[in-house]
């Protein structure tokens, strides 16, 4: 990927600012840094770039301004950064692949004692982490960034031994080409689905509003949701998994809102529901109908999608279910008037 001069502006005035701020601009304090280029348009210099977030979904002058790690990488300033990156991503498969237990955790205490980093180092790696794909699948930290917990994901295992940041990278290709080959429909199930509906119906999938996904202050949960925008008609499987993922973690993220004794380890989809439902987490009746409904045969459909090698879910069922998912992501994260 190369960037033309205003693209690496860009990554440049984003990265100085995360190094000396310790959190990541909006795309305003970039553009105040900036003024002296009349003609430099940060929204449109970042929709421009290639495979970057903010093409993906509406953005507005006040959110973070997304980048990537392969962004970062033409710096050569962040060659630091990138290699400590790298620390905590092995000594964090490595503690997966000793730790012999479900659940399994990193801590910045722990982190910080076993891999030397400083306060300052401790803040930007658990951001920087966060722009990885496939190590962890949930966290927590506190406002500044200082102290951090994130539970490593099974694909996690799929980045043993990285010696470099490139390898960081051609891994995360090969997981995410083999996920998607692996998510997608064969081309028999696509025969059969296209048997069994008029497949141009397929074209009025149903999207979240860019509103709403623009007001999750979550990244994960934005992630899910921009993908499940993203994901091809088609992809069904995608589709049904992307709904549940969507649906637990930001359960999990209005759990902390209202007051939980669970733990992240045992977050499970179903006891999650259960929780929603019975406290409950939402006073809107379309969030609640939605959740009661999942709690059944929805979550009877993706329960299959995850472990069933035969079972192909109805398109049907999937648009009502991101429409009513959009209602509890509504009520979970408010736009602001």
């Amino acid at each position: 990927m190369e960037l033309n001069e205003y693209q690496l502006l860009y990554v440049q005035t984003v990265y100085d600012y995360f190094r000396e701020n310790l959190h990541w601009p909006t795309y305003r304090q970039v553009r105040r840094k900036l003024l002296n280029h009349r003609d430099f348009r940060v929204l449109e210099v970042a929709k421009s770039i290639e495979d970057n977030p903010a093409g993906h979904f509406h953005q507005n002058l006040d959110d973070p301004a997304a980048i990537t790690l392969k962004e970062i990488h033409h710096l050569p300033e962040t060659e630091q950064d990138l290699a400590d990156l790298l620390k905590l991503i092995n000594y964090s498969v490595e503690k997966y692949m000793t730790e012999d237990k479900d659940g399994v955790q990193v801590t910045s205490e722990e982190v910080s004692q076993n891999l030397h980093f400083d306060e300052g180092t401790i803040c930007k790696m658990f951001q920087l982490l966060g722009l990885t794909r496939g190590i962890f699948d949930s966290s927590s930290h506190s406002l500044d960034y200082k102290q951090w917990s994130f539970g490593l994901s099974d694909s996690a295992i799929e980045y043993q031994d990285l010696n470099s940041i490139d390898d960081y990278f051609k891994r995360r290709d090969e997981w995410i080409k083999s996920f998607q080959q692996a998510s997608s429909p064969s081309q028999n199930a696509d025969s059969i689905i296209s048997q069994q509906y008029d497949t141009s119906a397929f074209l009025m999938k149903r999207q979240i509003a860019p509103e709403v996904i623009n007001a999750i202050s979550d990244p994960k949960i934005k992630q899910i949701c921009i993908e499940l925008n993203n994901t091809p008609v088609e992809n069904v499987l995608s589709l049904a998994q992307g709904l549940g993922e969507a649906l637990k973690w930001t359960l999990w993220y209005r759990a902390q809102q209202v007051g939980t004794s669970m733990e992240v380890r045992n977050t499970g989809l179903s006891r999650l529901l259960e929780d929603a439902i019975r406290h409950p987490y939402f006073s809107g009746n379309a969030a609640m109908r939605f959740l009661k409904d999942f709690n059944g045969f929805l979550k009877t459909s993706y329960d299959m999608v995850r472990h069933d090698p035969a079972y192909i879910p109805d398109f049907a069922v999937l648009n009502p279910a991101i429409d009513a998912l959009e209602h509890v992501i509504k009520e979970t994260f408010p736009t602001k008037p």
